[in-house]
């Protein structure tokens, strides 16, 4: 009855530290980490799937079957660019360089410099196809649209700053308000102390 009971105790005490702890941020919330913070944008319940000093992303809950939206961002070294312009190449060539799996097709990408904030940034627009991780072309596919920003720190010449909202979804599927609430999430972005 005791080896009963103690086995009964350890399983209970080993299922509590086990049981994942998940976070859920609303909508309009804001959220810090060192060097930037960002407002999420309204409208979800954001769930936390990545937090750490450097890196964030947050899942949308309750969006319609086969959607998925994010928003992410990331704290990153960069060379200090020595003008806005030799920055927006530094990350066009970077996005441009990134792994060709044959995974997507670019619809429609554009890059310029982010003329409303008064810190050094690019904004990018993108949507490409997404064949999924077997990248068969020719079958189906989701939509993976992308709206984001890199930035400069102004604390810090040598540290890069990414915010972005992206959206999954099958294809003929809207999302009238993406673009906007993309844009909202930028706009939202505050630069701090690291």
């Amino acid at each position: 009855m005791r080896y009963t009971l103690l086995s009964i105790l350890a399983l209970l005490l080993c299922s509590c530290a086990t049981a994942p702890s998940f976070q859920f941020s609303q909508g309009g919330e804001r959220i810090n980490q060192p060097g930037v913070s960002f407002v999420l944008p309204a409208g979800y319940q954001w769930g936390t799937i990545m937090r750490s000093t450097y890196q964030s992303a947050f899942g949308a809950i309750g969006t319609p079957k086969n959607d998925t939206m994010i928003v992410s961002s990331s704290v990153y070294n960069i060379q200090p660019p020595a003008s806005k312009d030799a920055f927006l190449k530094a990350v066009h060539e970077g996005r441009s360089n990134e792994p060709k799996t044959g995974r997507f097709e670019v619809i429609r990408n554009s890059e310029q410099l982010y003329k409303e904030r008064a810190e050094t940034c690019v904004i990018y627009k993108s949507a490409s196809k997404d064949f999924g991780a077997e990248a068969k072309r020719g079958g189906q596919y989701s939509v993976l649209e992308v709206i984001g920003m890199h930035c400069i720190s102004p604390q810090k010449p040598n540290i890069g700053i990414q915010v972005e909202l992206s959206r999954k979804a099958p294809p003929g599927t809207t999302y009238p308000d993406f673009e906007a609430d993309g844009l909202a999430l930028l706009q939202s972005v505050k630069f701090g102390a690291f």
